[in-house]
């Protein structure tokens, strides 16, 4: 049974006493405050499950804070406890959003009654809530082919565990889908999914998004700040793009992973976080040359999943097309032949992503008509006298078609092709050291690259 976690927020020692000792023996876990200004400093490094709240308190009444409270705790109920002087007072908690009210002296059976049932409540809600964001969401595509089904198979046992899970595949092959589909078919399903992309944050601003920080830690921080790992806590933090990660932030992240615990960046006190992890990368990560710490692999490596690009199951491409058009909103399906011949040949560099990225401009184009190949300008006719040539040319050859066609603009290529910066970069890379271009082609197409 999970421990609950309490805040009780009292002045009266003897009573904070009576309150651990009557509940040392249940599944509540009690943390105390005998003031406002100790106990604002508690709620905003901790997360509790209720929290029991006295009117009167040494430094000020406890009523105005109740709306601030439901603000930023939106999810843990209060219980006010107050003299039989104070019911008006407890009255207008209500009001500002408390859950329910005690006289003192309080009744501990009753007390106890009132946490089940308000927390009982708050996981209904949360249940609810989770109930009809899955019922508002399309199910996820995993295709019909045997290796997709070996893939599910594994996401299902994913699911069903508590386990690290790192999934493997290039970009854009829905690395981020199925990993929200293994936590909304888990255990923690109505607790918090939290991402982050450990390609767009480096350095210092990754420590700090995932680990919070605190007050003066840098020069931007003017205030404490939790991470994204405390707001995880009880759901899943999923690490895209793990392999980007720099390597101060790969040893605070082994460190957590470990012991259960952190620390915000430029703060002393340990913190406790219970999360699931799920991680994703393109890169391979096994390989020594591209910096990732070993021990950290060996540690996300638990549960690999590996997700094919869309080149080795094409024919999955008929049903992905079928399916991102009946979420469009489409029920018949109005792509020509001709077309649907052209999409299977095309080596899709950037897997999934582009594919529905390059349907949503069509239907975008065609405004109703069918789609015919005049609404596809990135799947030339040359690619079918091209079919001879080696994928990884006519991936090169697209790459710098698209990038000429932004006026080398990264962000705009990115989107387009369904690849994020880092892998333009490295394609880019690669490409200029393979091939010669003419001169005259150079600047718009590598050299010449925009923000």
């Amino acid at each position: 049974m999970k421990v609950r976690r309490i805040f009780l927020v009292d002045d009266d020692e003897s009573a904070q006493h009576a309150y651990t000792r009557y509940f040392a023996k249940s599944e509540y876990q009690f943390a105390c405050a005998s003031s406002l200004k100790t106990a604002k400093t508690v709620i905003a490094s901790e997360r509790f499950d209720a929290m029991i709240l006295d009117v009167s308190l040494p430094d000020g009444q406890s009523i105005e804070w109740i709306p601030e409270l439901k603000i930023s705790h939106p999810g843990m109920p209060i219980i006010i406890i107050t003299g039989i002087g104070d019911i008006p007072t407890a009255v207008k908690a209500i009001k500002y959003g408390a859950e329910n009210f005690l006289a003192k002296p309080v009744e501990m059976n009753d007390l106890k009654v009132i946490l089940e049932r308000c927390i009982e409540l708050e996981v209904i809600r949360k249940r609810d809530r989770v109930q009809q964001r899955l019922l508002n969401q399309a199910s996820p595509y995993f295709g019909k082919n045997t290796t997709n089904d070996k893939m599910l198979e594994l996401a299902m046992i994913a699911a069903k565990s508590d386990s690290v899970v790192l999934l493997e595949g290039e970009t854009g092959t829905g690395k981020g889908v199925l990993a929200r589909w293994i936590h909304y078919n888990g255990e923690r399903r109505s607790e918090p999914f939290i991402e982050v992309n450990c390609s767009i944050l480096k350095g210092e601003l990754l420590r700090s998004e995932l680990f919070g920080h605190a007050r003066g830690a840098f020069t931007s921080a003017v205030k404490d700040r939790e991470g994204l790992i405390e707001l995880a806590d009880g759901g899943t933090l999923f690490l895209d793009e793990i392999g980007d990660m720099d390597s101060a932030a790969q040893a605070q992240l082994l460190k957590t992973i470990e012991e259960k615990s952190f620390r915000r960046v430029g703060d002393n006190s340990l913190r406790k976080s219970d999360f699931r992890l799920l991680c994703a990368t393109n890169h391979d990560l096994k390989a020594e040359t591209n910096g990732f710490r070993r021990d950290l692999y060996f540690r996300i490596n638990l549960f690999p999943i590996k997700l094919l690009p869309l080149r080795e199951r094409k024919e999955e491409i008929p049903g992905l097309l079928e399916y991102f058009l009946k979420n469009s909103g489409y029920e018949h399906f109005p792509i020509h032949p001709d077309v649907l011949r052209l999409l299977t040949d095309y080596p899709w560099p950037g897997n999934t992503r582009e594919l529905k990225n390059m349907l949503d401009r069509a239907l975008l184009l065609a405004q109703g008509e069918p789609l015919t190949a005049r609404y596809f300008p990135d799947l030339s006719p040359e690619f079918e006298s091209e079919k001879s040539q080696k994928l990884e040319g006519l991936e090169d050859k697209h790459i710098l078609q698209v990038l000429k066609k932004f006026n080398g603009n990264k962000s705009q290529t990115c989107e387009a092709l369904g690849l994020s910066i880092s892998s333009l970069y490295r394609r880019l890379a690669k490409i200029a050291a393979t091939r010669s271009e003419p001169e005259h082609t150079r600047g718009s197409s590598i050299g010449d690259i925009k923000n």
